[in-house]
Formats: C-alpha cells, sequence, structure tokens
C-alpha cells in the first residue's frame, strides 16, 4: 500500500505508513456494532464503542503507530456540539499484562513483547488524553450557563442555572415526539441539569400551562433523563387551579428572564424554580382588584412541589400596577425560605413598608366604620359620627356648619314621632328620643337635621322662624337656630 504523502510503500493491511506515519484510512469492522469505519478510528461513530484498545488485541488487525501520532485521532476533531461528548460512555484504561520475570526467556521474544508493550502504553497514553480533552469540552460546553450563587440567607440553597434556549427547544420536541401536548397546554419552563459520567446523567425539568377561564386550569412538571441518544420523560401529576388563570410570561411578573425558571440546588437536590401570576377568572386586574403571585420549587429527585402563594389588592404606584401580596402560607421550610427569598425579584409583588401598613390598616378601618354608617337604617348614627365635634363647638357657642347626608328612602318611622311641622319646602319632624328629621320637597331627600349627644334625649320641640327656611329647635343641647339652606347652626337665648 502506498503512502500518499512520501511515497513509501508500507506493507499491506498497514493503518499508518511505517515510514512517516501518515495515516492509511483503511477500513475495518467496529467489533461491537459491526460497522465498516477507518482503521485509525478510536471511537465507532455508530455505536460509540472505542476500538483502538480492542485492535491492540486482535493480531488479524494491528495498529503500530508511531508515539508522535497516537494522540492525534482523539483530539484532532472534537465534537462541536456541546452536548454531544455526553453520548460518549467514558473509557475504561486497559490494565497492564502482568511483566513476566522468567530471566531464562530466549532472546527471540523481545521484539515481539516490546512492539506489545509500546502498542498498548500507546493505547493507555491515548485514552488519559481522551478523557482529559472530554473533561475541558464539558467545561466548556457549559460554558454558557455559568453557576451563579443565589442570594440567600438560607445555607441550604447552593448554586442556581438560568434556564436556557436550548432546554425549552428539547423539552418540546420530546414532549411532541412522545404526544404529550395534546392537552392543549403550552410549554412555561425548562431548565437543564448538566450530567457528570455515567452515573449521573443529563436531565431536563420543564413545566408545561393551560389557562382557562371556562374550566379548571392546570400546570404539568415533567422531567427528561438522557440514557444514550433519546430522553426518557417522567410526567408529574398535573396541579388544578380552580376558578383563577395562569400566566408564565416574565413580563407580566416583571420579573428578570435570568431568574425566573432556573435550576437550582436546595439542600442538595436538583430543583427547577419558577413563577406565575395566577388571577381569578373574570378578575380585571385593575385597581382594587384581587391578584395572586405563585412561587414553585419542584424537586426532581424526591418528586415534591413547594408552592408559596402571595395574595392581595392590585394597586397603582408611580405609574405601574402592582400586588400588595402577602404570602399565604408560613414560611417553615428551607423550600419555603428560598421561595420567600426569590418573591423579592419579582417586582409584580410590592412589599409596602411599616408607615405605608399603618395607613393601609387605618383606611380599611375607615373604609368597614363607613360602611357599618351606610344606609338609610344608620343615619343618625352616621349624622353623630360625622357632626361630634361640630355639635361640642355648637355647645360652645360657635355659629358651625353641619354635615347633612341625604337619602332616597324614609330614615326614620313615622309611629316614632312626636311633632311634624311643614313649609312650601321642607316637612320637619321630631321624635320622641329627641331627634330632628326633614324632607326636602323639591329633591324628595330625607336628611337628618340633629340627634342629641349620645344619642338619647327628651323630646324637642321645633317650629319655624320668620323665616320658612330657619328652623328653631328646643333640643337637649340646648335651643338651636338650624338654616335649613345653607346647614349653619347656632345657639339662641
Amino acid at each position: 500500500m502506498k503512502c500518499p504523502k512520501c511515497g513509501n510503500q508500507a506493507p499491506e493491511g498497514s493503518a499508518f505508513c511505517n515510514q512517516c506515519g501518515t495515516p492509511l484510512n483503511i477500513e475495518i469492522s467496529c467489533p461491537a456494532c459491526g460497522e465498516s469505519i477507518t482503521a485509525n478510528s478510536v471511537f465507532c461513530p455508530k455505536c460509540g464503542k472505542m476500538v483502538r484498545n480492542d485492535m491492540a488485541e486482535e493480531p488479524a488487525q494491528p495498529v503500530v503507530a508511531p508515539a508522535m501520532a497516537a494522540p492525534a485521532s482523539p483530539v484532532a476533531n472534537p465534537p462541536t456540539h456541546p452536548t454531544q461528548h455526553r453520548e460518549w460512555k467514558e473509557p475504561v484504561p486497559v490494565p497492564e499484562p502482568p511483566v513476566d520475570s522468567d530471566d531464562d526467556e530466549e532472546e527471540e521474544d523481545d521484539e515481539p513483547r516490546s512492539n506489545f508493550n509500546r502498542n498498548l502504553l500507546i493505547g493507555v497514553l491515548a485514552a488519559v488524553l481522551l478523557i482529559g480533552g472530554l473533561m475541558l469540552m464539558r467545561q466548556c460546553g457549559d460554558g454558557g450557563n455559568p453557576v451563579e450563587p443565589v442570594p440567600t440567607d438560607s445555607a441550604a440553597v447552593q448554586t442556581a442555572t438560568p434556564a436556557t434556549g436550548e432546554a425549552i427547544t428539547i423539552f418540546t420536541d420530546e414532549l411532541n415526539r412522545n404526544n404529550l401536548m395534546g392537552d392543549g397546554a403550552s410549554a412555561g419552563a425548562a431548565v437543564r441539569f448538566p450530567g457528570d459520567g455515567a452515573d449521573v446523567p443529563d436531565r431536563i425539568a420543564g413545566v408545561t400551562y393551560l389557562s382557562n377561564s371556562t374550566s379548571r386550569s392546570f400546570f404539568k412538571v415533567y422531567t427528561l433523563t438522557r440514557s444514550g441518544s433519546i430522553w426518557n420523560v417522567e410526567p408529574a401529576p398535573p396541579k388544578y387551579l380552580n376558578g383563577r388563570t395562569i400566566s408564565m410570561d416574565n413580563n407580566s411578573l416583571i420579573a428578570d428572564i435570568n431568574q425566573v425558571p432556573r435550576a437550582v440546588k436546595v439542600n442538595g437536590n436538583d430543583c427547577i424554580y419558577f413563577a406565575y401570576l395566577n388571577p381569578p377568572v373574570g378578575g380585571s386586574g385593575g385597581e382594587g382588584s384581587n391578584s395572586r403571585v405563585s412561587l414553585c420549587l419542584y424537586d426532581i429527585n424526591n418528586k415534591k412541589l413547594t408552592t408559596l402563594d402571595y395574595d392581595g389588592p392590585v394597586k397603582t404606584k408611580d405609574g405601574r400596577q402592582y400586588i400588595y401580596g402577602k404570602p399565604l402560607q408560613a414560611i417553615n421550610s428551607p423550600e419555603m425560605r428560598f421561595l420567600q427569598q426569590e418573591a423579592t425579584s419579582i417586582k409584580k409583588i410590592y412589599f409596602p413598608t411599616e408607615e405605608e401598613l399603618k395607613a393601609e390598616e387605618e383606611a380599611k378601618e375607615k373604609a368597614e366604620e363607613e360602611k357599618a354608617l351606610s344606609g338609610p337604617e344608620n343615619a343618625g348614627a352616621k349624622w353623630a359620627h360625622d357632626n361630634g365635634e361640630s355639635l361640642t363647638s355648637l355647645k360652645g357657642g360657635d355659629e358651625v356648619r353641619m354635615k347633612a347626608a341625604s337619602y332616597d328612602k324614609p330614615i326614620f318611622n313615622l309611629k316614632d314621632m312626636s311633632k311634624k311641622i311643614e313649609s312650601d319646602a321642607y316637612i320637619v319632624f321630631a321624635d320622641n328620643k329627641g331627634a330632628v328629621y326633614g324632607f326636602n320637597k323639591s329633591s324628595r331627600k330625607y336628611f337628618v337635621i340633629y340627634t342629641p349627644s349620645g344619642g338619647q334625649g327628651s323630646p324637642a320641640d321645633i317650629g319655624f322662624g320668620d323665616d320658612n327656611r330657619i328652623l328653631r329647635m328646643r333640643t337637649a343641647d340646648g335651643h338651636i337656630s338650624y338654616d335649613l339652606v345653607s346647614d349653619k347652626a347656632k345657639l339662641i337665648d
């Protein structure tokens, strides 16, 4: 066989030129699968089995190469795909054969044993170089997913890896290949957990979800485990949400795509962290409506889902709407503490200051109080609440303007009335407890004119002055002149 480089006529069946070491590109059969491959191959490109060491023991197809040329095969053409090397099995170094210590061995055996030892040394050296190259390529292949520390006070949380576009693509393709996307759900999140040798395979965890306003929404978590050239898919039980919708859009969450979703380690276990906006069905999402953000941690080792919900009213601040959320669950585990820490990176959730919380509580109490005083049946109590300070100033001799609320329906029972007077514009009633009520004939509205301090007194005496707009009342708090038009009142002698 003629060498294409130096023209030397090498012995028939040679894999390399015995003059310059150039590969002669002859073909052999893979000992594992029978595939026809070049003689200088280290691995079979079809099944991935190592063939160099096998050839060293096969006298029918010896491969003898100079020491300088041996490492060229495993490193000359490294895999270009960042995950291609994970399909390969870790090569096992060939153990060194026992050395025969018989000093009486004939001299003519020295040369074959020397060639065999040299071939064996070359094979072991090639395997070592290959292992080192694989480790280097794994580090380079994972360079797109840098490991980041998680900002948390929990020592149980160790590392985090952002999601990649490659993970969501593989995740979606594998679910479609296994006919698992027929439920109408969409892929919402996927992250990859790089393997570490044969004992720890590559894994991908992902989430699909369906947001439904007419029936139950749900999401499903799947774990994909690499086995050779295929991915085995394992689904977790679906999580159903009654009366709520789902949005895994990071713009809706106001969250960084490098933070949500991502792969993390909590308590030494690989977990996928993801979150979603979770408002009620039919909710407008506007000011004052209720909404929710749900944060989830799925432990792919123990098949455990942990959820922390922040629920509260939607409020506008600085031109943007936020959920003034409070956690619905107790923070009593490392998983919950991790999710509580992560909630601060989701800007859709607003965490008010102590002053804001106090003002919010006061506003809530005021709203509840006003609600309790609303309605015609509470007209007297509302007047006393609204005019307590004014009544005190009135008894002190000041002229004051009273607050008079109007009602479309009657605010008193006629059977409780002790006196009634009428002008062209008003009808005035006094009850047997000392309260005075009015009715405006023009607007057809009822209103309170006076309620005694403490809500209880003797029946009032009422009458019009020279002007029918001025009402004179003898009450438990003194003689009062009341202008029915301006609602101004003052004590009179």
